[in-house]
Formats: structure tokens, sequence, C-alpha cells
């Protein structure tokens, strides 16, 4: 494993719980250590206690072997946790048997695992937990082995000192079920509000990177402006010289047409700029949007082929886009070309809600630490056109309701799927 995969396993949450568990179990097993030595010392005899002895050898076996264990390269899982857990449960019992059953003041050490499985696992195992230990809770009050120090008139039979424990069960009963639906409950509105102040900060670190590169565009777009409109002059001088030569005019003229292009295009960032989005978008097919925007696209990439297929569903699907969500679907097509396949096939289809393009490429790929990092503010350059755009792709359609996928095929090159929520036409 790399170092990497270290540092991982040893930050993890789930194995500093482990960790925390058995520093829990350790003092309890220190106490009943306690117990045993306060025994000896009192009575002078090792009758009955041999049930105790091996139930705390077993206890610390195991609890050694797991802090040995914890710093072992293996990731801790929940169904491990809670096997930790459950061992508390049956070893305990196996304890408690020896030592005056549901007498034992130590009985209520069971409520431990079943807090710390509320605070840290899923509803479903913090039942389980609750379950295992009301029901050794319940067998202990009929089933043990009378222990001098807890149950020391336990020859003259149950007589009164069975209400005080049944007492304590049905206190052990109230307080499980309370620890195991609130406890559960708050945690989980805990980590809910954990993962949404992780989202918000995310989001907030995408708008400010979004707005700084807003700022970038408005700022170059009106620079480029002064050397766009000197070349077209000259251009235009040039082209009114009667001397030109074919060759050159030809060239002039198509020169001439690229600035114009560039010219709109400009022009288009800093109307989209002040065009409130929202009431500007429009209503189109699935099919138009995509081979408007690929036809649109494959003018500037002449070098690349690009097929168009549809995968089924309505003809008539339509969904509202304007013109930033056709830039965010020219970025996606931008990175396939710039993966270094000389081809780009574009497949769409739709379902009752959902429109879906493909991009697909036989490029280089996506390395996959990049794919864990596409779509939040980190911008890295080690594939040509992943970062930026995608980043400003991933805003724009997420605004629209829908999201990105990007995955590498099994045959080579890599996959960007777009998905779009359909709308109704209007009339």
């Amino acid at each position: 494993m790399t170092t990497s995969a270290l540092q991982s396993n040893g930050s993890s949450p789930t194995l500093e719980n482990l960790r925390s568990l058995l520093i829990i179990r350790c003092i309890a097993l220190l106490g009943q250590i306690g117990v045993l030595c306060y025994v000896l010392m009192v009575s002078r005899t090792t009758e009955d206690l041999y049930g105790m002895t091996f139930s705390l050898i077993i206890l610390a076996a195991l609890t050694a072997a797991s802090f040995w264990r914890s710093n072992q390269l293996w990731p801790v899982s929940d169904a491990e946790f809670l096997a930790q857990l459950l061992l508390d449960v049956v070893i305990w019992t196996a304890l408690m048997y020896f030592t005056g059953g549901a007498n034992n003041p130590f009985i209520s050490y069971y409520i431990v695992p079943l807090v710390i499985a509320a605070a840290v696992l899923p509803w479903r195992h913090t039942w389980l937990v609750a379950v295992a230990s009301l029901l050794a809770y319940s067998v202990l009050l009929y089933y043990y082995r009378p222990f001098p120090l807890f149950t020391p008139h336990a020859h003259m039979g149950h007589g009164n000192s069975n209400v005080h424990v049944l007492g304590m069960w049905f206190n052990f009963l109230f307080s499980a079920g309370l620890i195991t639906y609130f406890v559960v409950r708050m945690a989980a509105q805990l980590r809910l509000q954990e993962a949404r102040a992780v989202a918000q900060r995310e989001q907030r670190l995408r708008t400010d990177q979004i707005m700084a590169v807003a700022s970038l565009a408005a700022g170059t777009a009106h620079e480029l402006g002064t050397p766009l409109a000197t070349m077209t002059v000259l251009l235009d001088e040039m082209l009114a010289n009667e001397h030109l030569d074919s060759q050159s005019r030809e060239d002039c003229h198509l020169l001439h047409e690229q600035l114009l292009h560039c010219k709109n295009t400009l022009g288009d960032l800093a109307r989209t700029a002040e065009l409130n989005t929202g009431d500007h978008s429009r209503i189109v097919t699935v099919e138009n949007f995509v081979r408007n925007t690929v036809e649109r696209w494959a003018v500037r990439r002449p070098g690349i082929s690009y097929q168009i297929n549809a995968s089924g569903g309505n003809a008539t699907a339509a969904i509202e886009a304007d013109s930033t969500l056709g830039q965010a679907f020219e970025n996606l097509l931008n990175n396939a070309a710039d993966a270094g396949s000389d081809r780009v096939e574009v497949t769409y289809s739709s379902d009752h809600s959902t429109a879906k393009v493909e991009v697909r490429d036989w490029g280089s790929g996506i390395a996959a630490e990049l794919l864990e990092d596409i779509g939040k503010p980190i911008i890295r350059s080690s594939r040509s056109g992943l970062g930026i755009g995608l980043l400003l792709s991933h805003a724009t359609v997420e605004r629209y309701g829908g999201r990105i996928e990007l995955c590498n095929a099994a045959e080579g090159g890599a996959i960007a799927t777009l998905f779009l929520p359909l709308t109704e036409k209007r009339a």
C-alpha cells in the first residue's frame, strides 16, 4: 500500500472510533480486574472465581489483538466496528454470568456500546446492538452464577431483591430505547449538517473562482476589442489595394472572416454578462440543441470528424437552454478533441424526465486522481482542457438542474455525459 493510502487509513474516522472503543474496553477491563483483586483479598479464596478469571483473560486477549489490528493498513469498515461492539456485548455477558448476572452493578456497562453505536453507526446497526444488549440483560436476570460480593444472600432465594433487579432492567430498557431513537436522530442530523456545510463551502469556493474568471473574461473582452478593430482596418486597407495578388486577397478575406467571428464572439460574451439568463432562455428540442451546437463547434474544429447518433426517446423532448448552456456543451466537445482524439461521437437520448447527451472520444482518457476532483473548486491541468472549462460547465449545467458525469471507456478514451431535465414546449 502506498504512503498516501497509509495516511488515509491512519486518519480514518472509523479507525479512530475503534481505538477509542478499545481504550474504553481497557478501562472496563481494569475495573473488573480491580474487583477480582478485591474479592481475593477479602475472601482469600479462589472459589467461584475461575469463570470470571477466564472471561477477563479472553477479554484482555481480544483487546490486545484488536489493538494490533488497529495498527495495520487494512481499512476499518462499519461492519467491523459493529462486530467489535457485539463482541463487547458477548464477552461482557459471559463476565456478568460468572459474577452475579443482573445483580452485578456493572451490568449497566451494556449502555456504553449502545451509546457508541448510536453516535457513529447507521441506525440499523444501532438497533442490532440495542437488541443484543437487551437480550443479554434479560437472560442474565434468570441465568447466572452467584457471586459472593454481589449476591451474598443468593442461597436465601431472590426475595425482594428481585424487585430492585427488575427495576434496573426496566430502567435499562427505557434508557436503551431513548438512546437508540433520539441519539441516532441527533447524530444523523449532525452528520447531515456537516455534509451541508462542506457542500456550501465548496459552492462558495466555486462561486468565487467563477466570479474571478468572469471578471477576467470581461476585462479580456474589453482589451481585445482595440487590437481586433486595428487589424480590421488594416485588412480593409489591404483589400482596397488594387495591386494585391489573388492569393493574398483570398488570405485577407479569410482573415477578415476570422476577425469578424472573433468580434461576434466577444459581443456575445458581453451581452451574456449583461442579460438575466433566466429571462432570456429558450425552449429547444434535444435534437436541435445537440445538432446546432455540434455543427457550430465543428466549424471551429475542422480537423475533427464527428458523428451524431439518436438513441431513442421522445423526438419532441425539449429542454430549457441559453448560450451559456451551449458553451458548456462545447467545452465537453473541446475536451474530447483536445484529448488527442481525431473523432468525436455524440449520442443523445431522453426518457420521461431527463435528456442524456454522451460525448465519446478515443483519446488518452482521464487520470484516476483527476476524476475525483472534476467539478470541484480545484483547477488541475494534467489533461489539456480539463480544469476551468469543466468547472464553468458544471456550474452552468447545475444552474439548469442538470449534472455532468465523466468516466473512462473500457475500449480507451473517455465518455462525458450531460444530464438535463426535460421541460414542456411552449405553444
